[in-house]
């Protein structure tokens, strides 16, 4: 389906699915929650994905590789809840770099909003998608709003922030997540603010 069609074709499946991609900080996770709390709907995270890397020194880390997400795993639950049968998804912790071995368990809704860097890289996530938006940022303020999120909420400090930022961030999304707003039918300017953007998603999603 294509933003603004309101109806479904004979037969078709009842929930609809919207991929969300963009760069780390441009606010996918903020927005994805903010539209699905409107609309009755369920954030898919692929954060929640991360293949365990505790294992791994901290140079040799990486989470901002298509590599360090299980996708197989993401897309059969994906495939799960459109069937309309619940999953456990996985629990990732960042501090740590690892599955804490919990799960968290995802109920069918009529939207679900799969949101994540890697969104729109992989064909199995994309053909479950009616809508796929990309959100666009420039890594000045990209890398602001990462620091803030990292500091506070994984335990990271802003040199190290900062490092893993040039060091990998960039690099990775220039190579694997910024081609992928090709295969956006919409693409957002995460300049705006989280009201605007939600209005903005919110009236494509409505067909207004």
């Amino acid at each position: 389906m294509r933003p603004g069609s309101a109806s479904k074709k004979p037969g078709a499946r009842e929930v609809r699915v919207v991929g969300l991609a963009g760069p780390s900080g441009c606010g996918k996770t903020t927005l994805a929650q903010a539209v699905a709390g409107r609309l009755d709907g369920l954030v898919f995270a692929l954060d929640a994905y991360y293949r365990d890397q505790r294992h791994l020194t901290e140079e040799d880390i990486d989470v901002d590789i298509p590599e360090a997400i299980e996708a197989t795993l993401a897309a059969e639950q994906l495939r799960a809840l459109v069937a309309g049968r619940p999953v456990d998804q996985p629990v990732y912790d960042f501090a740590t770099h690892s599955r804490t071995g919990l799960t968290r368990v995802l109920v069918p809704a009529p939207l679900v909003i799969v949101e994540g860097l890697f969104a729109l890289y992989w064909d199995e996530l994309r053909d479950l998608m009616d809508t796929r938006v990309f959100i666009s940022l420039d890594h000045d303020e990209c890398l602001r709003r990462r620091s803030a999120r990292d500091v506070r909420d994984r335990g990271r400090t802003d040199d190290e922030v900062v490092s893993m930022y040039q060091r990998k961030v960039r690099p990775m999304y220039e190579a694997h997540v910024d081609p992928t707003r090709l295969h956006a039918d919409i693409v957002l300017d995460g300049c705006a603010s989280i009201d605007d953007l939600t209005r903005a998603l919110l009236a494509i999603l409505r067909g207004t």
